[in-house]
This record gives structure tokens, sequence and C-alpha cells, in this order.
């Protein structure tokens, strides 16, 4: 009998430790910088290999990698801002061709281990149409600062910091917020806070509700053969308290939204195996104002404008178009 109760003592030790160690494992990799999550934007003086696609890379890699060469060999401005906890956040300003100009400026706003340059494609959308646009790299991505990243915790702060600058710059310009994924939740989280006035709407697409929620779905279709999911999830959550002196829950997206003082409009594919577009039906029905939700049938995290551009691009003008006659 003595021999079972070491058996099961040491089989609880065994699995206590697993479940530590691969949590501080999956917030290491997902939640920190190092040397493989480099600088991804794209520059033509750098060669940067680890950035180019490859044969089997996806169709989204493919054009998001085109369209970061194109916004990194455009005329920007580089700019800067210091974030309430004191680190330099980095970003470029394209402004629109003089003769295009709407006076509306768009600050687009990365996933997570993306940067900039990846969101090149909604930052030429909104160039395209007249926008003035400011792309930033988060904390934790690009050259931007930092050794964590909170997966919007802080983040959302750092967005209100770049919106003033831009409505001190540009105080006669409307503003919008667009973030896609993990920068979703993070322009999400401002709804609820103190924006410039110059601030029209916020435009999310396939933003998460809780980062911890995200974490193990993502956990449950990318490692479908690891075990106690559940389980490392919390574990991550742990790290992520004990490393950053917050809770992981500090994430939600659902308080701030059910207190916007902005307009939003939700964006999602029913085939995201990263957020669930649940996530954006539930903000949306959360949302006390002015809010649209459009939904991509069949389309996976963060591949809406690729599978429509024409519908994606009417969706989100139209809808900036009625936040600014109000």
């Amino acid at each position: 009998m003595k021999g079972f109760y070491k058996g099961l003592l040491l089989a609880t030790g065994v699995f206590a430790a697993y479940i530590a160690g691969t949590g501080a494992t999956v917030y290491t990799q997902a939640m920190t910088r190092s040397s493989t999550k480099r600088d991804r934007n794209y520059d033509p003086d750098e060669v940067k290999e680890y950035i180019v696609p490859t044969e089997r890379s996806s169709v989204y890699r493919h054009a998001a990698y085109n369209y970061n060469v194109w916004w990194n060999t455009q005329d920007t401005e580089k700019v800067e801002v210091i974030s309430a906890d004191g680190l330099r956040l980095r970003g470029g300003i394209l402004m629109a061709e003089p003769d295009k100009a709407i006076g509306r400026f768009a600050i687009v706003v990365h996933g997570h281990f993306c940067c900039a340059g990846e969101e090149g494609h909604i930052s030429k959308m909104f160039h395209d149409n007249g926008y003035d646009v400011l792309a930033v790299d988060q904390r934790c991505h690009g050259k931007s600062d930092g050794e964590a990243i909170t997966m919007g915790r802080m983040e959302a702060s750092d967005i209100v910091e770049w919106s003033r600058m831009i409505a001190k710059r540009f105080p006669d310009e409307k503003i919008v917020l667009y973030g896609a994924s993990m920068g979703g939740n993070t322009v999400l989280r401002t709804t609820d806070r103190e924006l410039p006035e110059q601030v029209v709407c916020v435009i999310d697409d396939c933003g998460y509700c809780r980062a911890d929620e995200a974490v193990l779905l993502t956990l449950r279709h990318d490692h479908a053969g690891l075990l106690f999911k559940e389980a490392l999830t919390a574990a991550c959550s742990a790290t992520y308290r004990a490393m950053q002196g917050a809770s992981i829950r500090e994430t939600d997206a659902c308080g701030p939204v059910s207190r916007a003082k902005v307009p939003v409009l939700f964006i999602h594919g029913t085939d995201d195996s990263i957020v669930n577009c649940d996530d954006s039906r539930k903000l949306y029905a959360l949302h006390p104002g002015k809010k649209k939700l459009v939904i991509f049938d069949g389309v996976k995290h963060n591949y809406s404008y690729f599978s429509d551009r024409d519908r994606y691009t009417r969706e989100v003008t139209e809808f900036i178009d009625s936040c600014c006659t109000v």
C-alpha cells in the first residue's frame, strides 16, 4: 500500500511539473520577445530571409509579405510615443495624396507576432481611399521596445497615446482606430476610455474577448495531441500573473465594449480557428450604441479582406462615412 501512495505522489509530481513547465513554455513562446521573434518589417537595405514566404506558406502570408514590401518602401515619416510605463513605441505615417485627401486619419494596429508592415493591405486600403495612415508596431513587436506582450492589457493604453499624438498634430482630422486579431482586442479596449474627440469609430477585425480563451482555442486547434489543454492554459495564466503582476483576464474586451463611447464595426470569418466568431457576436450584442456586425462565411482567421476585398473595403468605408456624418 505504501508503494501505491509513493507511486501516486510521484505521478502527481510529474503531472504538476509537466503542467507548470509546459504552461511556462507556452507563455514564453506566446508572450515574450526572443531571437525567433525578430522585426518582421520588410527592410530594403537588410536581407531578412525569415520573413520571406515559402511554397508551404499560406496565401495570407504571401499576400501579407507583398503588402509589407509596399508599406516599407513608401515615403513614411517615422514617429514615436512613450508608453505609460516608459517604453519607446514606434510607427510610421503615410500622408494621403493631396488630390485624394479627405481629412481622415486611420491608426492601424497589427495582431500577435506581426508588425506594422504586415497590415500593409489595410494601410493601403485606407491610403487608396484618401486617408492619412499611421501604422504602429505594438510593444514587444517590430521596432518598438518591450520584452513582454500583454495581449491587449497595456497595449490599449498605448493606442490611446498614439491617438492623442495624432489628434494634437492633426486637430482638424477625424480619426479611426483599426485593429486585427490581438490588435482588435487592443482597439476594443480603448472604447470606454477618454479618447480624443476626433476619434469617430473603431474597426475590429476578429478581435478576441479574452486572451486566455484565445490561447486555449489555439492550443486545441494547433496542438490537437497536446494533453490537458485547460490545465496548460491555467498554468500559462499563472505564469502571466507571476511575470506581469496582473491577471490575463484583464485583457477582457467585454467590459470596455459594454461601456463603449464610440461606434464599433465588428468583422469576423465563420471558419476562424484562432478566435471564435462567437466572440464578435458576443461583443456586438454587448455594445450599447451605434454598431454593425459583418460576417464573412467560410473565412479563416484574419482572411476577410483577402476573401472579398471589394466588400470589405465597402463595409469599412461606409461605416466610417456614417460615423462622420453624425
